[in-house]
């Protein structure tokens, strides 16, 4: 049964990204209240309609300890009772994730399965390619009769801003092009930029969500701020393998 708010035969995924929790509520991340911001974003998402799934690619905590990631859990359980699936960024720690029950495992959804590719490295800023990880992906990718997703943190397409595009993999190019050679694979999503980014390669869309919270200046050459407000994306996945997508910002913040 297709979600409320949504067509028969699509289902539609809510796309969060770098959340930046911190472990008090009372604290504040570059005079933002990240756990404010998340719920305005939840809030409005959910008015609009019930998510098939929701997908959160990374930098769900500022301050990686498993209270923080729980707090998330509980936050996100507020608006959403569906299939979840969390990645890691380079903000996060996986120990204290995997202890607190962040559900990081694939999503089927019908005739589509999302797909997570951890690239993350604790204490690190910048994407990391693991033989085993990607062995993994390629693997599931292959078996798979299913529409895919591959949902990860850091950008497989430069953003404009050499200051976060020297985090993306060295062998980004090779990658998009390994790929875009399955033609189930309909998109690659990811975080990390704080802002929209949207690319093709081929059949595949490269999609980037803005954040919760606050949003990096597109094409700055140095860490700067911008003004626009959080954000969210909707994937609406179509039976037919077709995938629609689009961008929403939230108004108000609860």
């Amino acid at each position: 049964m297709a979600a409320a708010g949504t067509a028969p035969g699509v289902q539609s995924v809510l796309h969060i990204t770098d959340l930046h929790l911190l472990d008090s509520e009372e604290k504040r991340l570059l005079d933002t209240d990240t756990t404010g911001t998340l719920r305005s974003v939840l809030a409005a998402a959910t008015r609009e309609r019930q998510p098939a799934a929701l997908l959160a690619t990374g930098d769900i905590a500022h301050d990686p300890v498993v209270a923080t990631y729980r707090h998330c859990l509980d936050i996100l359980g507020e608006f959403h009772g569906g299939p979840l699936l969390c990645l890691p960024g380079n903000h996060d720690l996986l120990q204290p994730m995997v202890d607190a029950g962040m559900p990081m495992e694939p999503v089927r959804l019908g005739p589509w399965r999302i797909l997570p590719w951890d690239t993350h490295e604790d204490d690190g800023p910048g994407a990391v390619w693991r033989r085993a990880d990607w062995e993994e992906l390629l693997e599931a990718i292959e078996t798979s009769g299913d529409h895919l997703v591959v949902a990860t943190h850091h950008p497989l397409v430069d953003v404009g801003c050499p200051w976060l595009d020297k985090d993306r993999l060295r062998n980004a190019p090779e990658l998009v092009e390994c790929l875009a050679q399955a033609t189930s694979v309909k998109s690659v999503v990811f975080g990390h930029a704080h802002q929209t980014v949207e690319s093709r390669h081929g059949h595949m869309a490269l999609l980037g969500t803005p954040s919760t919270c606050f949003q990096f200046e597109p094409h700055s050459l140095e860490f700067g701020l911008d003004g626009s407000a959080p954000g969210y994306r909707w994937l609406h996945l179509h039976d037919d393998g077709s995938l629609r997508t689009e961008v929403r910002r939230i108004k108000e913040i609860h």
